[in-house]
């Protein structure tokens, strides 16, 4: 029977292998690492084996699995002032770790760019729903003769919200300019037009209103 020991000391490992009465020591010397790489990779879930054999791939390599959440954005003066916020409130409940690098080859660093282009898209589609939902919601209105003035204060701080909510996505799409934020700019326009709509039918011409206008019309 053959019993493996490792110890670790003095930067070195010791591998004693002990067989019957003998033993032999191997001494391999360890350098400390100058930098790191962080691998983020995504495979299907099945043939599960497929997980299984890059797991252990990694493992054989020393790897390890760190059991904290992960997150990137782009290395920029905003962001790193911002950083130093939440690095606090990190640092007074648990622990951070920061790293910077970029994509080994082209190909990496096009994939990071694509998945946050594909988040800014999904944001984008979803000013694009809330912003379809607005226009229905102002025509059922029209249609209902539900357009008193607190209706149209209340649509037109929806509106407004919108408005901020495009700018927000706007200030963190670091990638070109996509189809996405042109639609959801002609849309918003759109929203516009039915709000002034809205807001003329919610504020009817009072008599003197008709009457100057006609007294404007005689001037003419």
């Amino acid at each position: 029977m053959i019993r493996t020991v490792v110890v670790l000391q003095d930067k070195l490992f010791r591998y004693c292998y002990k067989r019957k009465r003998y033993f032999i020591a191997l001494t391999v010397t360890i350098e400390k690492p100058s930098s790191w790489l962080l691998i983020l990779y995504d495979v299907p879930s099945e043939p599960s084996r497929l997980k299984v054999r890059i797991w252990r791939e990694f493992k054989r390599m020393g790897a390890i699995y760190p059991q904290i959440s992960l997150c990137m954005i782009p290395d920029n003066n905003e962001n790193r002032e911002s950083l130093q916020r939440i690095d606090k409130m990190i640092a007074e409940n648990g622990k951070i770790i920061k790293m910077r690098g970029k994509g080994i080859t082209e190909t990496s660093e096009s994939d990071i760019l694509q998945m946050f282009r594909a988040e800014r898209d999904n944001q984008y589609d979803e000013i694009l729903e809330e912003c379809q939902e607005f226009v229905d919601e102002i025509n059922h209105n029209i249609d209902k003769k539900k357009t008193t003035q607190n209706e149209a204060e209340e649509m037109e701080e929806v509106l407004e919200g919108l408005r901020r909510w495009l700018g927000k996505i706007k200030s963190i799409d670091w990638v070109e300019k996509p189809a996405a934020a042109t639609r959801v700019e002609k849309l918003l326009e759109k929203c516009q037009d039915m709000m002034d709509k809205f807001t003329e039918l919610s504020h009817p011409p009072t008599h003197k209103d008709i009457q100057h206008s006609k007294r404007t019309k005689m001037a003419l």
